[in-house]
């Protein structure tokens, strides 16, 4: 479904790249190029129902874009050099060298799904391969509380998580009022935001791979009990996990048939939704049989090992989108061509 935008309460007008004269300006991000709280003559863009960026004129005079998830990021606005990078606006450079940035919640919350998802490689590496550490680690206890530290360590990280969403709304930049600081909101509910929907869903998911992961540990259970109990939470779970990623792919696109090899941002949405694949597959593959195994066993352990790597790489990769140079006009409009 293409963008389509409502008509400005005041009008704006798109620096033809021509007319661009601004000296060009390469910095590591600071606090004034961060996403503002206000835009003058906005123009929403929609994805369907959902709000998924806004269109103004920033505090410098120049119009620019700023994005939902770029919004609950805190990332700075993107230049819009003419009417056309509507649809190709420029990307400003990551600072890949950044890894430490314990004052955004951002970096939090990265850390956290990094520490989850290598706990879920480590508990499926130790059924896929036995020889793997010392024999102790593959003893049931030991493996299954690998999975319940893991998926913790995910439900921490799904909460920080919606807690931003619910306190980075574009509805900040609608308003007019342009005021400054934004109270903190410890609950909300955005039904039209794409990230805060795939926020809340991947939450409920995590939390039922804690009901997932800790009924694991107790034994003695039929393959009726165990399908009830441990089964259907997985199963639940990697299906919230699926629709997350595809609202999240959604909001990283804004339109149908978007890509840009340049776009981290596309990438970290993209190999999340092939984590979620492969935990699906998993979780379908985890069927207990009336004989008290599994259906697919490798399939269990195989998606679960591969989904953990995706999942892996996605959360290092919210890292360096946190950090960024900052560009002048005509340095966006190099980037853009």
């Amino acid at each position: 479904m293409p963008l389509r935008c409502q008509p400005a309460s005041r009008s704006w007008t798109p620096v033809p790249a021509h007319c661009a004269r601004r000296p060009p300006i390469t910095q590591k991000i600071l606090s004034a190029t961060r996403s503002p709280n206000h835009l003058d003559g906005v123009q929403p863009g929609y994805y369907g129902p959902f709000i998924t960026r806004v269109m103004g004129v920033g505090s410098e005079g120049v119009p620019c874009v700023v994005t939902s998830r770029r919004h609950r990021k805190r990332l700075q606005p993107l230049l819009l050099i003419d009417a056309e990078q509507l649809i190709h606006e420029a990307l400003p450079r990551k600072i890949w060298s950044r890894i430490w940035a314990p004052r955004e919640l951002s970096w939090w919350l990265a850390f956290s799904f990094i520490i989850g998802s290598a706990l879920f490689t480590l508990g499926a590496a130790l059924a896929l391969y036995p020889s793997f550490l010392t024999p102790w680690w593959h003893l049931p206890l030991v493996n299954n509380l690998v999975y319940v530290l893991g998926s913790v360590f995910f439900t921490i990280g799904g909460y920080l998580q919606w807690l931003q969403s619910v306190n980075a709304n574009l509805d900040q930049v609608l308003d007019s009022s342009g005021s400054g600081s934004v109270r903190w909101r410890w609950f909300g509910f955005h039904p039209r935001n794409l990230g805060y929907l795939a926020s809340l869903v991947q939450l409920v998911g995590t939390i039922l791979f804690n009901f997932d992961t800790s009924d694991a540990l107790f034994h003695s259970l039929s393959s009726t009990e165990e399908n009830l109990v441990i089964w259907s939470p997985d199963l639940a779970g990697s299906i919230c996990f699926l629709l997350s990623s595809g609202l999240i792919y959604m909001e990283a696109t804004h339109r149908i048939g978007y890509f840009k090899f340049t776009d981290l941002t596309l990438w970290i949405a993209m190999v999340n939704l092939m984590g979620s694949i492969l935990f699906q597959i998993s979780a379908c593959a985890d069927y207990f049989l009336s004989n008290g195994t599994l259906w697919w066993t490798y399939g269990c352990n195989g998606g679960t090992f591969l989904g953990g790597v995706c999942f892996l790489i996605a959360s290092y990769l919210l890292i360096p989108e946190l950090s960024e140079e900052s560009a002048g006009v005509e340095a966006a409009a190099s980037s853009a061509t």
